[in-house]
């Protein structure tokens, strides 16, 4: 399920609603909810409020959070007689690729609240943002990660969002800030956090590795380091955030369409056959929502100019030091 995305230290109105079978129906006893974050830890509990008799809707306030978050809000009830329950991931960022109002200011038609409501806008840029982080393979604003990982038994970790680069004349950030680390000898085990100044000395390089500089290693060993970050560039360049914006409107207006989902050509009624582009796993279908999109997807997927193209390698060379469970100890030369 993609989380509900939330603005750092905005308060956010959370809804749910709930059925018997496929009918709204309301609950016989108060409707509470539980927010934690993803350590477990309880951020704010409370009662919801009805939206109105036989609606089955409820509202929830969540406060505004001061940190990037990854929270899940867990709504309890009785519908039927019968207590039910429901979670959904909350993620607070840090912003978002451009506000509703300069959405409804970039077409006349979507200036119609009625045809097209706050909360239809606002799921639309929900998915639009996830459609493009995930073809491009990074974050174009602020964002939270906790995450486990296998010890190398070196100094270098490998973090799945990489570091700064310098991509197309903008420079996007990776890993932002290394909030906390743990690490433990093996599953099992307890884990040690690293000191304030052991997080200090954490340096993420251009190709994503978690550096540790005070002369320590990640203890070698299975989903043993437990990492808590932040990642993400403040905000996305000027031609992710119009190709977000046109790709934003073609998923709000799509359904005016006249031309079947299915289509892989068409022929106007005024004479002319024409061949439509087609989505595929890292394509929207959009041309130039597609250009814009590569020339910042990570990986080497650029245009072929230097500028367009990832800082991470292919791969990294081979490490033939003798590590703890090698054939040959005698560690690290």
């Amino acid at each position: 399920m993609t989380a509900t995305r939330v603005l750092r230290t905005a308060s956010a109105t959370l809804q749910r609603t709930f059925y018997l079978g496929e009918t709204p129906a309301d609950s016989s006893t108060p409707v509470t909810v539980t927010v934690t974050d993803a350590t477990g830890a309880v951020v704010t509990t409370g009662t919801a409020t009805s939206s109105g008799p036989d609606t089955g809707t409820y509202q929830y306030t969540l406060p505004g959070q001061a940190q990037l978050a990854r929270l899940t809000a867990a709504w309890a009830a009785t519908i039927g007689g019968t207590a039910v329950s429901a979670e959904e991931p909350v993620e607070v960022v840090g912003g978002f690729f451009f506000t509703l109002a300069e959405a409804r200011a970039s077409d006349e038609s979507l200036a119609d609240t009625t045809r097209y409501p706050t909360a239809a806008m606002a799921a639309a840029r929900q998915d639009t943002e996830a459609e493009c982080e995930a073809i491009c393979g990074r974050a174009f604003v602020p964002r939270y990660r906790l995450i486990t990982l296998d010890g190398s038994g070196t100094s270098d970790l490998l973090l799945p969002d990489g570091g700064d680069e310098l991509v197309a004349g903008s420079m996007l950030r990776g890993v932002r800030t290394v909030r906390s680390a743990r690490i433990a000898p093996r599953v099992g085990f307890a884990f040690t956090p690293l000191t304030t100044g052991q997080l200090a000395a954490l340096a993420v390089t251009r190709d994503g590795m978690l550096r540790r500089t005070d002369g320590g290693i990640w203890t070698e060993g299975v989903r043993n380091v437990v990492l808590e970050y932040e990642y993400g560039s403040d905000a996305p360049p000027a031609e992710i955030r119009r190709a977000a914006l046109q790709r934003f409107r073609w998923l709000l207006t799509a359904p005016r369409s006249g031309i079947p989902d299915r289509a892989t050509s068409f022929q106007a009624a005024e004479g002319g056959v024409y061949e439509l582009d087609t989505a595929g796993a890292s394509r929207t279908g959009i041309p130039d929502v597609d250009a814009a999109y590569l020339r910042y997807a990570r990986g080497g997927q650029g245009d072929g100019q230097s500028g367009g193209r990832s800082g991470r390698p292919a791969s990294r060379p081979l490490n033939f030091d003798p590590q703890h469970y090698s054939l040959f100890h005698g560690g690290v030369r």
